[in-house]
């Protein structure tokens, strides 16, 4: 792939967060600092590191958890005692290949009095390897930045965001909101974008990213908004500008990640055939083995192998729309005429079955039993919010448009010295 060249910047902008001080912290601060508890440098999990000898294990495709701890020198009544004080606790099956499993003993070359197993950077469990067993999962203090980004488009920009470090996360959620309003396949040179997210921190380090608050993604001088919005009674969702669902009734493409490799024409010059035949769909190459998504709700009418097509499937989303989705190098698990399915749910994968150069899929989009160009289609829009919850939204969405109107764009040459410079916009604690 090209080298991508992208301005990301995170805009700096510090606000003072009120807070109000316990009884405790108070009489903490008339406490004189020699009758505080001294805390040893080398803390984790709740033990000091430097009162324990640590060795360290993986697990490994294959591995019981019982044979690891008797190769530590645990015998077959304690491991037996301490997966039973898991149940309730801690789902042992859940442990990944990969993981580390940390051993601390009180006395060097003796067996190890805990064992210390960490499932995500949000938490971590403790075994207690002496009586009386114990497991105790220990859940860590998370605190949420806000954060803003904003770039200037220049090749890909699903790539540019994991280029300069923003997280597959956030470049997923981003094109997850904006999907129906933005064809990223036909992104230009000159497109901008922003973005307010949070980002989870602990212990100081930044370990995930968490909801989207708002996005703006901008082409030849239209918006495009998506804002976080919870209704009453309703789960948090996104809408556009109007207050209407930010995810449409059709999604813009089947594939994610992909690039457009034949457009829809009438008049294309077949690969294989050697002739002028008319190409009826778009083609999106991808790897093989990409899962492919339909792009709205329906039935599956067709799941079969067919000439040119290869593998392929079609879908009826109501009286007036189907979709069809060829070259496909196998179906999903359940993917059968009669099945329902879900806008965004993985229908196949990408292949190169039928009359095919390389992997893609060659999307059909059928309107009232004709052949149509998706992307030029204006397809019905959802209602927009109404009412009193309509005006709620509209003072959650100015402030975050004047939010987002204060992060400035960013430009390759700036880059450097914004990710110097980096700060937040709000620090939230637990």
């Amino acid at each position: 792939m090209a080298s991508v060249a992208l301005g990301i910047g995170v805009f700096a902008a510090t606000i003072q967060l009120s807070k109000t001080r316990s009884a405790a912290a108070l009489a903490l601060a008339d406490t004189s600092l020699d009758a505080l508890p001294v805390v040893p440098e080398n803390m984790r999990w709740g033990f000091a590191l430097d009162e324990f000898s640590q060795t360290e294990d993986e697990l490994k495709r294959g591995d019981v958890l019982g044979e690891i701890l008797m190769r530590h020198g645990l015998t077959y009544p304690q491991v037996h005692q301490i997966v039973e004080n898991c149940k309730g606790k801690f789902n042992i099956s859940s442990m990944r290949v990969g993981r580390k499993l940390n051993f601390l003993a009180k006395q060097e070359g003796q067996s190890p009095d805990y064992m210390v197993y960490e499932p995500s950077p949000y938490e971590y469990v403790v075994f207690n390897l002496k009586e009386p067993y114990t497991v105790e999962v220990v859940k860590r203090q998370v605190t949420i930045d806000t954060i803003a980004a904003s770039g200037v488009l220049e090749t890909s920009f699903w790539q540019a965001l994991v280029d300069n470090n923003l997280s597959d996360a956030l470049a997923d959620g981003m094109i997850d909101i904006l999907a129906s309003s933005v064809d990223f396949y036909h992104q230009k040179v000159g497109d901008r974008f922003k973005v307010v997210y949070e980002q989870h921190i602990v212990e100081g380090e930044p370990v995930g990213t968490g909801k989207i608050i708002a996005a703006l993604y901008e082409r030849e001088g239209k918006e495009y908004y998506a804002f976080n919005f919870e209704k009453p009674g309703e789960k948090t969702n996104y809408f556009d500008y109007d207050g209407r669902p930010a995810r449409k009734a059709f999604l813009k493409s089947p594939l994610k990640y992909s690039r457009i490799s034949s457009r829809y024409n009438l008049r294309r010059l077949h690969p294989i055939l050697g002739y002028h035949k008319a190409h009826l769909g778009t083609d999106y190459a991808a790897p093989h083995g990409t899962p492919i998504m339909a792009v709205a709700e329906g039935v599956v009418t067709e799941a079969t192998r067919k000439g040119g097509n290869g593998i392929y499937v079609k879908i009826r989303h109501d009286g007036i729309y189907q979709t069809q989705y060829l070259h496909m190098s196998g179906f999903a698990k359940g993917i059968r005429p009669g099945t329902r399915v879900a806008q965004g749910q993985t229908i196949g994968y990408v292949g190169s079955t039928g009359l095919a150069t390389g992997p893609h899929v060659c999307f059909r989009f059928w309107k009232n039993g004709r052949e149509v160009d998706h992307l030029r289609l204006n397809l019905p829009q959802p209602e927009p919010i109404k009412g009193a919850v309509l005006e709620e939204f509209k003072v959650v969405r100015d402030g975050l448009i004047q939010m987002l109107n204060g992060v400035p764009y960013r430009t390759h040459g700036t880059m450097a010295q914004d990710h110097a410079d980096e700060e937040v916009l709000e620090k939230t604690e637990p």
